[in-house]
């Protein structure tokens, strides 16, 4: 009974001897929300006496290695590393700024070489008495390989000096 729900609600179909959903190489999103931790943040002297609480998070476009998710710890990313690798971030020196800790935070992300962009939110809780919650959200990626993806006016000058050599 299992199997005919779950065949009936996955779009892409199912492997009928495994019992595992077939999912097509690519991307899958792995998210880590509502992380509550105390962290040194902040330019104000009475933010730099004491610790005080931000909110994270996540949002990871994985890239998906095999055709299918296999029940094996080994061949995804790990949650638990996430929320270690956040530990070591906002256990280490005092940050003055939202937007430069949601940098130091996307960057650990795109350490894991299987993350191809990382969406950080970082919200102060502590700052307003909860009238209001000020926070960033920005989004990195994993930057593209040298090569032909010059910007457009570098392609241009790449371009004139090609004719000018041909001319000569």
């Amino acid at each position: 009974m299992l199997e005919t729900i779950l065949s009936a609600q996955c779009a892409r179909g199912m492997a009928a001897d495994s019992g595992l959903s077939a999912i097509p190489s690519g991307l899958y999103e792995l998210f880590l929300e509502n992380v509550v931790l105390p962290c040194r943040i902040g330019v104000f002297d009475y933010e730099r006496d004491a610790p005080q609480r931000v909110r994270i998070d996540l949002s990871l476009k994985v890239r998906q290695d095999g055709a299918q998710f296999s029940d094996d710890i080994g061949d995804v990313l790990s949650y638990d590393d996430l929320l270690s690798g956040l530990k070591r971030i906002l256990m280490d020196e005092h940050t003055n700024l939202v937007e430069m800790l949601a940098e130091k935070i996307a960057c650990m992300c795109l350490a894991h070489e299987q993350v191809q962009s990382a969406r950080v939110s970082v919200a102060k809780l502590d700052i307003y008495d909860g009238v209001a919650v000020p926070g960033i959200r920005l989004e990195r990626m994993r930057e593209q390989p040298a090569g032909p993806f010059l910007p457009a006016s570098r392609r241009m000058i790449a371009m004139a000096d090609r004719m000018a050599d041909r001319r000569i």
